[in-house]
């Protein structure tokens, strides 16, 4: 008699929002998998994104369906700030973080015309003052410790807000 397979029930996931143009962000990713892993999967754009397929709608499924999200404000992209946009409106729980020496990616913005222009450092109080309310955790890409402890305060501080909230014990990282 063939072997009934266990269904598996797929692991709540926390959406991830960032900027693909500020390389030192990638240092951020094993932070977040270390915090979240045991207990939730991590959908990253574009690699979450199908081939082929609606960008927009997939965007918009993916945050229809997260436990909660984290947006890297680094760079200051638009499609962050769409996504973060999608978050709100879907009243998504939001984890922001900035990068202590992050900027604003002029570059992208105003192509060749910004020049040898210098980026300026990002001040989340002027450059997206919409959240100004909203509490940020600021992280160093040099100590990823730190970062995995920030990562888990933030998460502990929307327990009230994240359905199903899974309680997560804080990695004791190089002690």
């Amino acid at each position: 008699m063939p072997k009934k397979k266990q269904s598996q029930k797929s692991k709540p996931y926390c959406f991830v929002s960032y900027s693909s143009r500020e390389a030192h962000v990638n240092t951020l990713f094993p932070c977040l998998w270390i915090a979240f892993s045991r207990d939730f999967d991590l959908k990253l754009t574009p690699s979450a994104l199908e081939s082929g397929a609606d960008q927009l709608s997939q965007i918009s499924k993916l945050i229809a369906g997260c436990a909660f999200a984290v947006v890297i404000l680094d760079g200051l992209r638009p499609n962050v700030t769409y996504e973060f946009g999608q978050l709100e409106a879907q009243k998504k729980p939001v984890i922001l973080l900035k990068e202590k020496n992050a900027t604003v990616d002029i570059q992208s913005l105003l192509g060749g015309v910004a020049g040898q222009a210098v980026a300026p450092v990002l001040d989340v109080n002027t450059h997206f003052s919409n959240v100004k309310s909203i509490a940020y955790a600021e992280w160093n890409r040099l100590d990823p410790a730190d970062a995995v402890k920030k990562i888990v305060q933030e998460y502990k501080k929307k327990k009230a807000r994240i359905k199903d909230y899974i309680e997560i014990k804080e990695p004791q990282l190089w002690s």
